[in-house]
């Protein structure tokens, strides 16, 4: 019996010695692995339109953006990028999820992310990134400004400075990682560019992933620092699908300004990149929730169809993988967003993910079967937008027929939308063609229109 004893404890030695080894292996390849990995830098804004900016093919008149104009000579741009459901936390929440907001139930503003849903940052923890949220969430529920605890409710992100919703510029506020206030009267988005320069600082060790949340160009639109108020605009200056009795010119002044000035700290944070040698490996995308009308077809804010809403920028660079000064026509929406991100960071696809990982089309490949995109907002409207056309039904008779389309644009032909060929007989077989591919998105998706989709809650306690 005591020789018996004694092998079982040599036993157990050995086995918990064999077993302290391979988690030391397992540790040493993971970390080998992650090394090799580039490094993430997610910059999103908030209400940031497609034609804000001064590039593009319908860009908005006198708007400035030189920092982003020069970054897209090395990056490339997403002609036909759109947001998945175009007001904040549904959209976030489908960035964080890769899934449409009838599968999460989060379909409106101010609900919280029912716990289960797998998230992007936690597949770049699990490999070994350090991962960090900056700015607001706005996925957590009812809480302004709102802490988010450790824990669950940080959707995978080991480390977090920001709230969960609201917009004060100057002042500001944002809570460290302990749960502490802090209180600042600078710009926030140059602390918040601050904060993402100290992480990445004290990361250059190991990959990182930074989610920096930009506010602006976000209501209140006046809180921008003076030296961007630079903007003086006339009638003339506006989109043409704004009515002539609309008279959004000085709040469009200072959302120009507050492009301008993230514009410019955009513009200091990628130097910051390239002084701190993080250039090469850093895979860098900026992008926007949804847009903002400012009365085109005498239209306000979000949650429209319309291009100035639905349409969104995207742009995205990685020396060495995503070809420099490149446009891509290929269809994308919020939805794509996580697989597709963790393709080009050489991190596996989930199951979970709704949307379609369009690294090749990143890259300068050609996805010829990408023929659409869907995009369910809340109970108001369906879009499908393909090739040249983009379609929408907003009447929620049940059932759905043909007959429930209420637009159909050429958009190749027609940018601004302003003829509507949904009665058009030269059209009717496009628009057959198209409501044919949105029942199919619909069915696809367990999407329950024109019925509403369940809601998830404001606060879930596990």
């Amino acid at each position: 019996m005591k020789t018996s004893n004694h092998i079982q404890s040599n036993r157990r030695n050995f086995l918990g010695g064999m077993g302290t080894a391979a988690l030391a292996l397992s540790a040493t390849r993971l970390q080998a692995a992650a090394a090799s990995r580039p490094n993430l830098l997610f910059v999103l804004v908030d209400q940031w339109r497609f034609s804000s900016f001064s590039h593009g093919e319908v860009n908005d008149a006198k708007v400035q953006t030189p920092n982003i104009d020069s970054f897209l000579n090395d990056s490339l741009r997403w002609r036909k990028a759109y947001s998945t459901s175009p007001v904040c936390t549904p959209e976030r929440a489908v960035l964080m999820t890769g899934r449409y907001p009838h599968q999460t139930g989060m379909t409106h503003n101010d609900l919280m992310l029912p716990p289960g849903n797998r998230c992007l940052a936690e597949i770049f923890t699990e490999a070994g990134y350090a991962t960090h949220y900056i700015g607001k969430t706005h996925y957590d529920g009812e809480a302004k400004p709102g802490f988010i605890p450790p824990g669950w409710r940080r959707r995978g992100f080991t480390t977090y400075e920001g709230y969960n919703r609201g917009h004060d510029y100057m002042p500001g506020r944002y809570y460290d990682n302990d749960g502490n206030l802090i209180e600042h009267t600078e710009y926030e988005p140059a602390v918040q560019r601050q904060l993402a320069e100290q992480f990445i600082s004290s990361n250059k060790a190991r990959p990182w992933f930074c989610f920096l949340s930009w506010g602006v160009p976000h209501t209140p639109y006046a809180e921008v620092p003076s030296q961007y108020k630079t903007y003086s605009l006339a009638p003339s200056d506006l989109r043409p699908n704004v009515p002539g009795t609309a008279a959004p010119e000085a709040d469009l002044e200072n959302y120009f300004a507050h492009c301008t000035a993230a514009d410019d700290n955009f513009g200091q944070l990628m130097q910051f990149l390239e002084d701190t040698g993080l250039r090469d490996n850093t895979l860098v995308v900026f992008t926007s929730d949804h847009g903002d009308m400012h009365f085109s077809h005498n239209l306000e804010k979000k949650g429209h169809a319309e291009e100035e809403s639905a349409h969104i920028p995207l742009f995205m660079r990685m020396p060495g993988v995503i070809p420099s000064g490149a446009v891509s026509d290929t269809l994308i929406n919020g939805v794509d967003m996580m697989p597709t991100l963790l393709s080009l960071c050489g991190l596996p696809n989930q199951k979970t993910c709704a949307g379609v990982d369009k690294s090749d089309a990143a890259k300068g490949l050609p996805m010829p079967g990408i023929d659409s995109i869907f995009c369910p907002h809340q109970d108001d409207w369906r879009m499908v937008r393909s090739g040249q056309y983009k379609l929408i039904v907003r009447d929620k008779t049940d059932p759905m027929t043909i007959n429930s389309v209420t637009d159909l644009y050429d958009l190749d032909n027609d940018p601004y939308e302003m003829a509507n060929l949904v009665a058009d007989p030269a059209h009717a077989a496009v628009k057959q063609q198209l409501y044919n591919r949105l029942v199919q998105w619909i069915a696809d998706t367990d999407d329950p229109w024109p019925q509403a989709a369940p809601q998830a809650g404001i606060m879930y306690t596990t």
